[in-house]
């Protein structure tokens, strides 16, 4: 009777054994999936932070290519995403890691958005200068042809440019004379008998001319492109000018009429054509011509 209680206190004792083994092997292999899933799932993580900062890199590599004026604070935001990768690549995955990658990744996140919010408003900055520039430029082209436009030829001045500053001469009118020992001076167009040329010419009324003593100098060239007379020069920023004679006259804003004798060499007064220039500094106001036999 013994001996039966205890073959079945045995066979109660072997169930339970097993039932508990059934049990642990239960519990270990559900625990081995939990942990597979969950290692799965941070290797996942991992991943998805890792193409992240890859993504956020790219974007600060553009913008810095661009040559963006943050391109310092950029490449220092690069700089620091790609220790982070570099770390990540290396790291075991963990919840703790994980958790402590969420929040890193959250900051970088949050510098990404104040950067571009920084460059949006750089870029509108810059489009409003360039078309302020623009602007500008349109309206500095506009005066640059009005200025040419008023440096045009003497007959347009004359004609389309009135109570300008520049006084144009009128009425220029050059004659070979033959100066007689009491200082009378005879008109000749023969050019074995004249001994010099006069040259007459008006001022014009002009209010904003400027009023005092003045300049213009006087050019005489002869058939053979010499210049006659002083044959002297002066020197302009945009030119060097060489001049027969130099005339100072006094102007009040008032007509005033001018006449001067040249001083040319009598004997390289020749036949043919001679032209007459003259100039108020280096821009020539007035041109005839005048031929001797």
């Amino acid at each position: 009777m013994a001996t039966t209680q205890d073959n079945r206190f045995l066979k109660i004792f072997f169930a339970v054994i097993v039932l508990l083994l059934v049990l642990l092997a239960y519990w270990s292999y559900t625990t081995y999936q939990e942990n597979e899933q969950i290692k799965g799932s941070l290797t996942t993580e991992k991943e998805k932070i890792e193409e992240e900062l890859k993504n956020i890199s790219l974007e600060y590599t553009a913008e810095i290519e661009k040559g963006n004026m943050l391109s310092n604070d950029l490449i220092d935001a690069r700089e620091r995403i790609t220790r982070l990768r570099d770390s990540v690549i290396n790291l075991e995955g963990s919840v703790a890691v994980m958790s402590r990658l969420r929040q890193e990744l959250g900051r970088i996140k949050e510098e990404r958005v104040k950067l571009n919010n920084r460059i949006e408003e750089l870029e509108e900055s810059n489009n409003y200068l360039v078309r302020v520039n623009d602007s500008t430029i349109a309206a500095l082209n506009k005066e640059i042809i009005k200025s040419e436009l008023q440096e045009e030829t003497v007959n347009n001045l004359n004609e389309n440019i009135k109570k300008a500053s520049t006084l144009i001469p009128t009425n220029l009118k050059t004659e070979g004379v033959i100066v007689r020992r009491s200082g009378k001076q005879v008109v000749n167009d023969r050019a074995s008998r004249v001994d010099d040329m006069k040259i007459c010419f008006t001022l014009p009324e002009n209010s904003l001319a400027p009023k005092g003593v003045n300049k213009l100098y006087i050019q005489v060239i002869n058939p053979q492109n010499n210049v006659m007379g002083a044959l002297k020069t002066v020197d302009f920023e945009t030119q060097t000018l060489k001049y027969s004679k130099a005339v100072e006259y006094i102007y009040t804003g008032a007509e005033l009429d001018i006449c001067e004798v040249i001083g040319a060499d009598v004997e390289k007064i020749i036949p043919g054509v001679y032209r007459i220039n003259i100039y108020n500094g280096p821009i020539r106001v007035g041109n005839s011509e005048i031929s001797f036999r």
